[in-house]
């Protein structure tokens, strides 16, 4: 018989902070789907069974803009758990940085669960979904 346990287990997730160091830019995705439907977000999901977060993160990241990482070196931002950061239950985020060049940005476009994706401004970002300004302002730091 393998190990239970009778405590909670949170859902892992991941997110990407993607940004153009040629011009500041940020990638961020419209959700396609509730929660925050409409809202705009860093891209990323649901980390799966046996996948590493960052593997996940790239995975994700590929899925909802088609931004292909390769082979980068990780780069941690951060992991989020704060209470209520997720509508659906509790959930962890283990967020990685990503540079990228203007080259890279066209390859960027709708994917999987993005109805649209687009590049911002650093200093000029819309409404978020969930905590992902806290996360981007961590994210600045690795500039």
């Amino acid at each position: 018989m393998g190990y239970t346990y009778s405590f909670p287990r949170p859902a892992l997730t991941t997110d990407a902070v993607v940004v153009c160091e040629d011009d500041l830019t940020l990638l961020l995705i419209e959700r396609k789907a509730d929660p925050f439907e409409g809202k705009w977000a860093l891209p990323g999901g649901f980390v799966e069974e046996d996948e590493e977060p960052f593997e996940a993160c790239k995975r994700e990241l590929r899925e909802e803009t088609h931004l292909e990482m390769g082979d980068v070196t990780e780069q941690l931002v951060g992991v989020y758990g704060k209470k209520d950061r997720d509508p659906r239950g509790w959930t962890v985020s283990v967020a990685y940085f990503f540079k990228v060049s203007k080259e890279q940005k066209t390859n960027v476009k709708p994917g999987s669960d993005s109805r649209n994706a687009g590049w911002f401004p650093l200093e000029d970002l819309p409404s978020l979904a969930f905590d992902h300004k806290e996360i981007i302002g961590d994210g600045k730091m690795l500039l």
